[in-house]
């Protein structure tokens, strides 16, 4: 069954949450609340306060560095850890902050994730944080463009974070799917509130299609996600 969420912004900011989110996604997930509840897995950090100083500064430095709010970088690594993703794909690096986050769910999988970028400046900045990270052995830096990177690239990918250009989620999911993502694969799109309309054909073709299961969520009842699941049959 399809989850459809065709409603007003101020509607939706209203009734939605990130945990109403979640618990829409759970039986798609499955192990949500085992690990949730656990709070342990495969791996640890050698330094969480480290960790902790490097985002409190890249966030203190603001725009310049973030691309998403903190409560959405845990969401993501949730999301990594719930669904045991151990190969994933970030199309817009940005500065890494979002590969941190990422990394942080992967540090307990044991995955990889690669990531993409298109500015030099920002894949060399990207490089730095997630030095600092402690995080340099679970990331692979690609930089170029997105569009024409993706389809070279070997599949296939278990959970796929777009936060590029809003515009360009139909040809990134036309290049991925169905061979480049692991049956079970979650693809989560980033700006799905405020770039309603810019992403309205990405997110038209993700809620409508047979093959996966869509939500819109917020964690920050600002701006949000559309997590789509491939179904497994």
């Amino acid at each position: 069954m399809k989850t459809n969420i065709n409603i007003g912004r101020r509607q939706f900011l209203h009734h939605t949450s990130c945990g109403l989110g979640m618990a829409a996604l759970a039986p798609s997930l499955g192990r949500l609340s085992a690990l949730a509840a656990e709070g342990t897995a495969q791996g640890v950090f050698r330094d969480r306060a480290a960790l902790e100083r490097l985002i409190t500064q890249m966030e203190a430095d603001g725009p310049l560095y973030l691309s998403i709010p903190r409560p959405d970088g845990h969401f993501l690594s949730l999301l990594v850890r719930a669904s045991q993703a151990k190969r994933v794909l970030e199309i817009g690096t940005s500065h890494g902050y979002t590969a941190i986050w990422i990394s942080t769910g992967l540090e307990e999988t044991g995955g990889q994730l690669t990531t993409l970028e298109i500015l030099s400046d920002r894949v060399e900045m990207a490089r730095k944080h997630v030095g600092l990270a402690g995080l340099a052995h679970r990331v692979t830096f690609q930089e170029g463009d997105a569009h024409q990177f993706v389809a070279t690239l070997d599949g296939p990918f278990d959970f796929v974070f777009l936060n590029a250009d809003k515009g360009g989620g139909v040809d990134y999911f036309q290049k991925l799917f169905p061979k480049k993502l692991s049956p079970g694969a979650l693809l989560v799109a980033y700006g799905a509130i405020k770039s309603k309309e810019k992403m309205k054909d990405y997110l038209d073709l993700v809620t409508n299609h047979a093959a996966w299961e869509t939500v819109v969520l917020s964690c920050t009842m600002d701006d949000g996600f559309a997590v789509s699941g491939r179904r497994r049959t």
